[in-house]
């Protein structure tokens, strides 16, 4: 059956493509105006690709009611079957061209040295240059703290070269991104699984399953971090203790949050707060099961502390609060969502409903477990300087928060059609063009970022007028990266206010329902930006490029 409204809709999303164009078109006669320009260059062809999408997505759902409905239905093992392939695809692609950077090649060297001499003396593998296996190198070591006897000890917790050890032993750093892509998906499921019990919609979760599917996760399902793992042993623990429980379920349940620390000490807030939620949810001998393991297993994680440094705290590796631990700065939020390299919003915008399911989730005494497993885990980074995590995907802190942010995301694709879920489409296929643009060319080094240097991915995406200067940089702000976040702050803020009020009254919805209006909307901002925040100060000149296998210094990690 054809859809009678596709026509009027494709005819909408060419009026926006037309806009933007001729906008493009005008810019060197718009000298008041620069960011008209934005959408000449490379850019035009991502907004291309996804207007082509959401026009062909909505002629294939017009000639087939009720598919999403049953897509939505699909078993988890269905989700699970096309998201590790998706995962592992991409990894293998990304990895094989493309050498391992900032924490990786550290993480890959503990993965060997567990596995061959069982321990995590790592003298000898850098004497003896075994990093060359995976990094042309050189590689510089990443020592923590020294051990109680003035040995030197590895800056990074151990427990994700466990895990990755017998992969690697198996199939070396490919078998480490397979593993990771396999857990990645895992996570996905999990999220999809919290969204579904706490709205009840499957609609609503197989949504936020897509949203959850996509960057940032999809980037760390193939990066050797600790984040997709952690997204996995949070959200499964959060799940288990949700679900009322037996015995055996609260024995895992407590596994999986014992876990937490060992894969990252800023994690220990998040097992924490699992284990808050565990006395308070769960009864009688499921109970019991759980502190006895969580406890054991707390108890083995201070002894581990106590042998290696002689003081059974996590806070050993660093020799106590490390420095850059002691100083709250609003450009953590801030950055944390909307920094140019490093924030969750510019690379996954479809994230912006799950700040608009934010109030319902306040609001809903179900919701509150999730929002303080959710705190829990970004308390740490507030007050952490390197907030954006190092060289690296953006947005990686927050892989662990998807448990948190997806089923938010779901409460709001549950309580209305109204307002921004019109545009949940657009959104979610912005952050797949741009993530397919990202791994399309590994040596391009696009999904690398490093502090407050040009963002590779903008600088690709930008023709005369450059992307990058319309989006803020908070790792090292000055004034005009300051007013630029505050210009964007605002913007969200009264995006928000008009979801809110599209859900209440007709006519503003009507603005939502229109591609052409959210392309004059993003030029609108970009006046703002010109008006308000003026050109940005000549750039310096860059660096020599890097190698492709260069890493960041000791400390530079996260």
């Amino acid at each position: 059956m054809r859809d009678p409204g596709l026509g009027r809709f494709a005819i909408d999303v060419a009026l926006g493509l037309l806009i933007a164009l001729a906008a493009g078109g005008i810019a060197p006669a718009v000298g008041l105006m620069p960011s008209l320009g934005l959408f000449r260059g490379p850019a035009a062809y991502v907004l291309l690709a996804v207007a082509a999408a959401l026009v062909v997505g909505r002629a294939i759902a017009g000639r087939r009611p009720g598919w999403e409905a049953g897509l939505a239905r699909a078993p988890g093992w269905v989700l699970f079957v096309a998201a590790a392939p998706l995962y592992g695809g991409a990894g293998s692609h990304y990895a094989g061209g493309i050498q391992v950077s900032g924490d990786e090649p550290h993480y890959l060297v503990m993965a060997q040295s567990l596995w061959r001499d069982h321990d995590l003396e790592l003298r000898d593998e850098y004497e003896g240059e075994t990093w060359a296996e995976f990094a042309p190198g050189p590689l510089r070591p990443h020592w923590g703290a020294p051990r109680a006897d003035g040995r030197p000890f590895p800056a990074h917790s151990p427990g994700l070269p466990l895990l990755l050890a017998p992969a690697y032993a198996a199939l070396g750093r490919e078998g480490c991104v397979l593993l990771l892509a396999l857990l990645a998906a895992g996570a996905t499921l999990v999220c999809r699984q919290l969204a579904l019990r706490l709205t009840g919609s499957h609609e609503a979760a197989f949504a936020a399953w897509l949203g959850a599917l996509g960057p940032p996760l999809f980037f760390y399902s193939f990066h050797i971090y600790t984040e997709a793992p952690s997204a996995l042993a949070a959200g499964g623990s959060l799940a288990l203790l949700l679900g009322a429980p037996g015995p055996a379920a609260a024995v895992l349940a407590a596994l999986l949050a014992a876990a937490l620390p060992w894969l990252h000490v800023k994690m220990v807030p998040a097992a924490a707060a699992l284990g808050l939620l565990a006395l308070v949810h769960l009864r009688g001998r499921a109970r019991v099961a759980f502190l006895l393991v969580a406890g054991a297993a707390a108890a083995a994680f201070g002894l581990y502390y106590w042998h290696v440094f002689g003081v059974a705290s996590p806070l050993a590796l660093y020799g106590g609060v490390p420095a850059d631990a002691r100083v709250l700065s609003w450009r953590s939020l801030a950055g944390l969502l909307l920094d140019r390299s490093f924030g969750l919003l510019p690379i996954a915008p479809v994230f912006v409903l799950a700040l608009a399911g934010l109030p319902a989730a306040l609001q809903r005494r179900e919701a509150w477990p999730h929002a303080l497993v959710g705190l829990a885990v970004l308390a740490p980074l507030l007050a952490w300087r390197m907030w954006w995590g190092g060289q690296c995907p953006p947005a990686r802190f927050l892989v662990p928060m998807l448990p948190f942010l997806v089923p938010a995301m779901a409460l709001r694709l549950a309580r209305s059609r109204a307002g921004l879920v019109r545009w949940w489409p657009g959104l979610w296929l912005t952050g797949a063009v741009l993530s397919a643009v990202t791994v399309a060319e590994p040596a391009a080094r696009l999904l690398l970022n490093r502090g407050n240097r040009p963002t590779r991915l903008w600088a690709a995406l930008s023709g005369k007028v450059a992307i990058g200067d319309y989006l803020p940089t908070l790792t090292h702000p000055s004034d005009r990266e300051a007013r630029l976040a505050v210009v964007w702050l605002v913007a969200l803020g009264l995006l928000l206010v008009l979801d809110w009020l599209a859900q209440r009254r007709p006519r503003v919805d009507r603005a939502f329902s229109s591609f052409a209006v959210a392309v004059v909307a993003l030029m609108l901002v970009g006046a703002a930006i010109d008006l308000a925040v003026g050109p940005p100060a000549p750039a310096p000149a860059l660096p020599a490029a890097e190698p492709a296998g260069a890493t960041e210094p000791a400390g530079e990690g996260g």
